[in-house]
């Protein structure tokens, strides 16, 4: 008789004692980490405006003013003509984790005007993409 009114508490205290003990699953993966909204500058670049190459070709400065994503950026670039649109083929331009770098615009035809648009993606987060800078740049050599 003792044993059938002990055995239910023994068998609860028994099963407690399981449940309470039983490794946790761990569902929660690391937190993700948000990136920091791209943003750049041109520093000798007047945007919207038109701008001045001496010859055939142009150092682009850019600078990141944001922080830099850890797994770097793909740089954007065209450049087309003012008044048709056409397109002019420049060097591609490899992806960076430097704050600083420079583009190097090419075959800038002489006394020729082009749009030139430039922005940036962060290559860990594809929706990380700047805005677009737009400016004009005008080739002045008569070579």
């Amino acid at each position: 008789m003792l044993l059938k009114n002990c055995f239910p508490v023994l068998l609860a205290f028994v099963v407690l004692t399981f449940v309470s003990c039983k490794k946790k699953k761990s569902d929660n993966p690391a937190p993700n980490v948000q990136e920091e909204t791209l943003a750049f500058t041109l520093p000798d670049i007047q945007l919207g405006k038109y701008n001045i190459a001496m010859d055939s070709s142009y150092a682009l400065k850019v600078n990141v003013t944001s922080k830099m994503p850890d797994a770097g950026v793909k740089v954007m670039l065209s450049v087309v003509t003012e008044t048709g649109a056409i397109p002019l083929a420049q060097d591609p331009v490899p992806d960076t984790k430097a704050p600083q770098f420079t583009i190097n615009l090419r075959h800038l035809k002489p006394l020729k005007t082009y749009e030139v648009t430039v922005w940036l993606s962060s290559l860990g987060n594809t929706a990380n993409v700047t805005t677009h800078q737009v400016f004009y740049i005008t080739n002045k050599s008569d070579q």
